[in-house]
């Protein structure tokens, strides 16, 4: 068997440069928010297409995209590669934003083919490269950080990274977005400026990092007599799995409230546009809700020692909490940029734990998964909440072209109506708080935290 001892995942002290290699793909990933943002607002300003139309295009792609998300959790579990099981799948990033730089290039031709047009390449980013990066993810964080320290330390590092990083190029994007105006030529410019970079940066994590214990399907007995977990590659049966999904009440819990997270994400992203526009009356006032964040970097920073001294499960309410009463100081203000700012930064910083420390919660539903049934399910766990985001965001992006619609909504028209002002104003803010609301309340019932002691002891001895 191969000697991973070396490796730089497998050491007790990850090396200087590991959490940056790490972290690479993600802020890849992560930065396709700051053009896909703005998609909404494309569609229907730049190329004149029916918010109505566009929202049920979405909403179907999204729906689409859920479907993919299980299939791919199910092939990753089924994966075994001279790679591994989860970095093979890293080339992904790649086709993601190709695509994206496609779809803002989407050329002259007839309204149905363009519907079409933005419809597959919308899709194909969304539906399957994105959902194949998400979908292995914590699959090879786990295969490629030996200890839950090193992979907390990781996981909040990316946190930083992808917040820094997205702070910087949020900061640049609204300006650019005000001068670039309807110009069709400048949109895809701008997608194609952002693409090469990030595809480039993106394949970092595959050339530096590689899995561990590739080829283990047992532990490994060291020299001095003790023994080394290797992660099993166990070939799970369809039914078997799905049965272990759902007798795993944690995740059940998780997924909603990752759902609830997502949806008020989405009608909260997707209307801050709009609302920036037409509202404010400036797109480039985005420039300084994106500065603004700078003050949660060091947040990210001290999550970890947060989440243990109050535990998982508080550390999860406080967020969401903070989620809930920032659209409401938003909502106060008004036109206040003082008052957006403030909601705006409560807001992301309320969604640290659940967003940027999900593979931590991943882990903890792994461990009572394990527990509970005897058999550990890795790749369709995190696919499970991969689905519950795209279910979240085809249902938000829907409901919001159709919403907007309904109030009166026309992209090209020069005056916006009263109602469709109205209209705005509720997606932004009151949307949000209603649905950040129910997963507060779900979050009193997730107590997972309290059990893992109890629960890695026995996981240990049934290990050994």
């Amino acid at each position: 068997m191969k000697d991973t001892k070396t490796l730089p995942g497998a050491r007790e002290k990850l090396p200087i440069w590991f959490s940056a290699a790490w972290s690479s793909r993600s802020v890849a990933l992560s930065l396709n928010m700051a053009m896909v943002a703005y998609s909404s607002l494309y569609f229907t300003d730049v190329l004149g297409l029916n918010p109505a139309i566009i929202g049920i295009l979405l909403m179907v792609s999204k729906f689409f995209d859920a479907f993919t998300d299980l299939v791919i959790g199910y092939i990753v579990d089924r994966t075994k590669t001279k790679l591994g099981k989860a970095r093979p799948y890293e080339i992904a990033i790649v086709f993601l934003w190709l695509f994206i730089f496609l779809m803002y290039a989407t050329p002259e031709m007839g309204n149905i083919a363009i519907y079409a047009w933005v419809f597959v390449t919308y899709t194909l980013q969304s539906a399957v490269f994105i959902t194949i990066l998400y979908g292995t993810d914590s699959v090879y964080l786990i295969r490629s950080v030996r200890t839950e320290k090193n992979r907390t330390v990781v996981t909040a590092a990316t946190g930083v990274y992808n917040m820094l990083f997205g702070i910087i190029v949020g900061m640049i994007i609204p300006q650019v977005m005000q001068n670039v105006g309807v110009d069709r030529r400048s949109w895809a410019m701008v997608a194609l400026c952002l693409a090469i970079p990030c595809a480039t940066i993106g394949m970092l994590r595959f050339f530096f990092i590689p899995e561990l214990d590739v080829e283990a399907n047992a532990s490994e007995v060291n020299e001095d007599g003790t023994k080394e977990e290797h992660i099993a590659e166990e070939k799970l049966s369809l039914k078997k799995a799905l049965r272990g999904l759902m007798d795993n009440k944690y995740l059940g819990m998780f997924a909603l409230m990752y759902f609830c997270y997502h949806f008020s994400n989405g009608i909260s992203g997707g209307a801050q546009t709009y609302y920036l526009k037409y509202i404010i009356g400036d797109l480039g006032v985005g420039t300084w809700l994106n500065a603004g964040m700078m003050i949660i970097l060091p947040l990210l920073l001290f999550t970890p020692k947060i989440m243990g001294k109050l535990g998982t499960g508080k550390t999860l309410r406080l967020g969401l909490f903070l989620m809930l009463i920032g659209p409401a100081i938003r909502m106060i203000g008004g036109t206040n940029l003082a008052t957006l700012i403030v909601g705006y930064i409560l807001f992301i910083a309320g969604s640290v734990p659940i967003a940027f420390m999900l593979n931590i919660y991943l882990f903890e539903c792994m461990d009572y998964g394990e527990w509970k049934t005897g058999v550990r399910i890795e790749g369709m766990m995190g696919s499970i909440t991969s689905f519950m985001a795209k279910v979240a965001s085809a249902v938000a992006s829907s409901g919001m072209g159709i919403f907007m619609t309904l109030t009166g909504y026309v992209g090209t028209a020069q005056v916006l109506s009263d109602s469709a002002e109205t209209g705005i104003k509720v997606l932004f803010n009151i949307v949000p708080m209603l649905i950040v609301l129910i997963a507060l309340l779900i979050s009193f019932r997730y107590d997972v935290g309290d059990k893992m002691p109890e629960i890695k002891a026995e996981l240990e001895k049934r290990h050994n």
